[in-house]
């Protein structure tokens, strides 16, 4: 759960006239295959349906329009897709607060420098380890000098940085000396909680779960971090699990939209659940619909039916149409 997101978390949905946080996959195409990710994305699965780029344009016209403060840019890599500047371009000019989720392989002087000049408000790299020999296990494909390099880029051009740290239980040990190496390299905020049971993870999860006794350790250092950072570095830590987090969401549902490279959009990453289409219909009935949504009786059953069986989560792009 990324920081910026504080704001929408903390407002039910029902309050608003319109969201006040989209997350927006523009792409399912990525030069990593990490073990722990949400969207099983990677090399040659980008959806065969992704939204072009006059109708991302388009869909960004619409929030502007709606008065939506925040989005943010991720995937796969959001900086594979085609069009990735010219998009950063139109939200930043439509006075949109812009944050982009990035493995950071592709973070280069000139590319962070752009950024900076556009106006984002900040990029959150993903950093799951101290060390090139934890970030490269989780990491297939990855490179932790790479990812180094490019975080020290954006310190270079000004650019305010988010670390996000996924615990596994071969890195889990590391969490203090992420927290540290977050804050020598510039960030300004360290995010983590627990590796969600979804996506590539559900295929993976002997290898990477880590231990009860490895997380109450986890939390015991991030809270002994955040008191040392204060004032210095945000550390935001949850220490909720999924089930329970989903449970939270059916009672307060967060005023955040979630919108797949198709235009599809969910109602939260780890449920199937889809509210509308953005290809199809207006952005204004697509809030309705998902502020409706939260209600229907087979999204509390489906959540209720994790505890029996968490590997429904599985089915991560078998989406469920709610109407």
């Amino acid at each position: 759960m990324s920081g910026d997101t504080s704001a929408a978390l903390a407002t039910d949905s029902g309050d608003l006239g319109a969201p006040l946080y989209v997350a927006w996959q523009l792409t399912n195409e990525c030069n990593l295959a990490c073990l722990h990710c949400i969207e099983e994305s990677g090399p040659g699965k980008a959806f065969r349906d992704e939204l072009g780029h006059a109708e991302i344009l388009r869909i960004i016209d619409q929030l502007a329009a709606m008065g939506v403060p925040y989005l943010s840019l991720s995937g796969g890599e959001p900086m594979l897709h085609p069009s990735f500047f010219a998009l950063v371009e139109r939200i930043c000019a439509a006075g949109m607060e812009l944050k982009i989720e990035t493995n950071g392989h592709f973070l280069e002087a000139a590319s962070c420098e752009r950024l900076q000049s556009l106006g984002v408000k900040a990029v959150q790299v993903s950093l799951d380890g101290a060390s090139a020999e934890t970030y490269n296990r989780i990491r297939v494909r990855g490179n932790f000098d790479r990812a180094i390099a490019g975080i020290r880029a954006l310190a270079a051009a000004g650019v305010p940085i988010e670390i996000n740290y996924s615990p596994t239980r071969f890195n889990a040990h590391e969490i203090g000396a992420a927290v540290d190496l977050a804050h020598e390299l510039g960030a300004y905020s360290f995010y983590t909680g627990r590796t969600m049971y979804t996506g590539n993870a559900v295929k993976t999860w002997r290898a990477i779960a880590p231990e009860e006794q490895q997380y109450v350790r986890f939390f015991e250092v991030l809270h002994a971090k955040s008191m040392e950072y204060r004032g210095r570095m945000r550390v935001y830590f949850h220490e909720l699990g999924l089930l329970e987090e989903l449970r939270y969401r059916l009672e307060h549902p967060a005023a955040l939209l979630i919108v797949l490279p198709n235009g599809l959009v969910k109602l939260i990453n780890a449920l199937p659940f889809v509210c509308g289409d953005l290809r199809r219909q207006p952005l204004e009935e697509v809030w309705s619909n998902f502020q409706r949504a939260w209600q229907d009786p087979r999204v509390a059953q489906f959540v209720e039916d994790l505890a029996g069986d968490p590997g429904k989560t599985a089915a991560l792009h078998q989406w469920v149409h709610l109407s």
